[in-house]
């Protein structure tokens, strides 16, 4: 569980790395548990991010649509931290890595290299950003809000840490924090990439993330123990969202 941290500080990735989470090919990596109420109409309101956008009325609309009392929004806001909208945001996102971890475990050629499982993985999961991509800036900028941060970091590196264990990844050491880090850094500017792309089917994108899953295989061998190498901390990753968001 992650120490409160003070405003005026960001956690560094190793902060936020500190409880490595390990999979298990005996036990099923069950990110979202249907079975809750809370991520029953999460899951729902997700139907209407694209018309909607990250908003209340999409967790309106769904508490209704199952059937249930309109008492169930205020209870959902009760019982969290955070707003309605930044809990469809977090949900949305733990959705897609759910849906990453099936498809790398039932879909994913496993005779691919490293390399090549990592470019799967990127691009499978940006693909499921086309259906919400009018509202994906919307979502990206609730992620940098700095109440936000450490909970938002928090995912971004659990899907680095599920892209690098589905890739093959055997590093060990420091090497396992530096990959995990290089990985979120190169899908998160892929990401942003992908805001402006304007290509068919985001052929530019996917061209992009190639280079960069090349350049850090390239590099692998060059990493050291030092954490100033890596060059992506906590601060450089709400930094990168910030710079590009404001782009427009």
């Amino acid at each position: 569980m992650l120490r409160l941290l003070k405003p005026s500080r960001f956690p560094s990735l190793v902060q936020l790395c500190r409880y490595r989470k390990y999979h298990s090919t005996d036990f099923p990596n069950v990110i979202v548990n249907p079975n809750l109420i809370e991520s029953r109409i999460l899951t729902k309101a997700t139907e209407y991010i694209p018309k909607y956008g990250f908003d209340s009325r999409a967790v309106t609309r769904a508490v209704r649509e199952l059937g249930y009392p309109d008492s169930l929004i205020s209870v959902l806001t009760a019982t969290s931290n955070h707003s309605l909208p930044f809990q469809l945001v977090m949900h949305w996102l733990k959705l897609k890595r759910q849906e990453l971890e099936d498809f790398a475990q039932m879909e994913m050629d496993p005779q691919l290299s490293e390399s090549a499982k990592l470019k799967a993985l990127i691009e499978t999961r940006l693909s499921y950003n086309v259906p919400i991509m009018d509202q994906l800036s919307q979502g990206l900028s609730y992620l940098v809000v700095p109440y936000h941060v450490p909970a938002s970091l928090e995912e971004l590196l659990a899907l680095g840490d599920d892209m690098a264990y589905h890739a093959g990844d055997q590093s060990n050491d420091f090497a396992w924090y530096s990959k995990r880090g290089a990985i979120c850094g190169i899908y998160l500017k892929s990401e942003l990439f992908m805001l402006g792309d304007t290509s068919h089917d985001y052929r530019v994108t996917k061209e992009f993330v190639r280079s960069k899953v090349g350049e850090m295989e390239s590099a692998g061998r060059a990493w050291n123990d030092t954490e100033e190498w890596l060059g992506f901390n906590a601060i450089s990753f709400v930094n990168l969202i910030k710079s590009q968001l404001a782009r427009g």
